[in-house]
């Protein structure tokens, strides 16, 4: 079972190795400095071990990880809308376990090791790469949110491995407390750099509808990339986001400016059989990432990407009193996250309370 055993560091400190080894499991090694914790980490582990060796289900002991998250891309993956996941990661670190040995602990001990590998975003060798040859690519390292988004999709897997394959009676991430997340950062347009981005914008027709568009009705870039004439109503200033970040199809309003603009670029697009709303002259996919961050950094505006349309949009329609409720009926939103921008619409109110305050108790009086 466990082992412990007393060394001394170079530094004169003490420290009590412990090893746990058992049957049908591989051995678990760490180090403490202190005996209690070292005894109190052993049993933690050889709990974990008796309860995945004593799972209901023998498929826990005969399948590997591997087979399952083969098994999920096969038949699971395709059915989801995305597409992606992060199981490639697991398969590699744990893949060769059986599902009867995948623990907690072990969970926990690979979520670690994520958090500590770094790793490049760009790739030197694609077409499409910025980096030159005799330049290195910047480092990373995951954030807590991102190692949460691994352990869900993980933690899939076995939902899925219980309720339809019965390959395993219980999901071990249920026992894996979620990492603590940022609030994250709500990056908007002020008003200055509203202005002179749409001044560059402007000269390029579709990039300007279709900033206009995501700025104008808070829809993602993906939203309004899967829009088919099919789904407008240009009467009726209306078009139906079909593809949406979670699944659910949703109204948006198009007013004014913006449904002008759209009413133009049904005039130009005429000329194409294409029957999607937005596209690039050789019939492709538009592609409005290059000309979008050409036109932000002519107008001087630095540390904004185009989901910033969005967020700016939520934070326009809350400085103008719009509930949570409505917030999500607009956006789409699920989350919480609605509650970022009522939160600035309040920040905003503090110098109108203060000119109030102003006008009907005048200004402070000086002692």
């Amino acid at each position: 079972m466990a082992s412990i055993w007393e060394r001394a560091k170079a530094d004169g400190t003490r420290a009590f190795h412990v090893q746990v080894r058992m049957a049908e499991f591989p051995t678990r090694t760490a180090s403490f400095p202190t005996r209690r914790a070292a005894e109190r980490w052993a049993k933690t582990v050889e709990a974990d071990m008796i309860e995945g060796r004593h799972f209901r289900n023998v498929e826990a002991r005969r399948r590997t990880l591997a087979d399952a998250i083969d098994r999920y891309v096969l038949e699971v993956l395709p059915r989801r809308r995305s597409g992606r996941c992060n199981l490639a990661f697991w398969k590699v670190q744990v893949g060769a376990l059986k599902l009867a040995q995948i623990t907690p602990a072990i969970i926990i001990e690979q979520r670690g090791k994520l958090l500590q590998q770094k790793f490049k975003r760009a790739k030197p060798e694609s077409k499409r790469t910025t980096v030159k040859k005799s330049e290195k690519p910047n480092e990373f390292v995951r954030t807590g949110a991102t190692a949460n988004r691994y352990v869900a999709d993980l933690s899939r897997l076995f939902t899925v491995a219980r309720k339809e394959w019965h390959w395993v009676s219980h999901n071990p991430c249920d026992a894996v407390a979620k990492l603590r997340e940022s609030t994250g950062r709500v990056r908007y347009l002020s008003q200055v750099e509203r202005e002179n981005l749409l001044k560059e914008t402007v000269k390029d027709a579709q990039l300007h509808t279709f900033v206009v568009l995501a700025l104008s009705t808070a829809a993602r870039a993906g939203e309004l990339w899967t829009l088919t004439w099919r789904d407008m109503d240009l009467e009726a200033g209306r078009m139906h986001l079909q593809v949406t970040k979670n699944a659910q199809p949703r109204t948006a309003w198009v007013h004014g400016e913006a449904l002008r603009l759209l009413k133009e670029h049904a005039e130009r697009a005429k000329k194409t059989d294409d029957d999607r709303v937005f596209t690039s002259s050789t019939g492709k996919r538009y592609r409005y990432d290059k000309p979008f961050t050409a036109a932000c950094k002519t107008a001087r505006i630095d540390d904004f990407t185009f989901h910033g349309l969005r967020h700016s949009a939520a934070t326009y329609l809350a400085r103008e009193g719009a509930t949570e409720q409505q917030l999500r009926a607009i956006g789409g939103w699920k989350s919480t996250v609605v509650s970022r921008y009522v939160h600035l619409a309040a920040e905003d109110a503090k110098a109108m309370v203060e000119k109030m305050n102003d006008k009907i108790l005048g200004a402070p009086k000086s002692k």
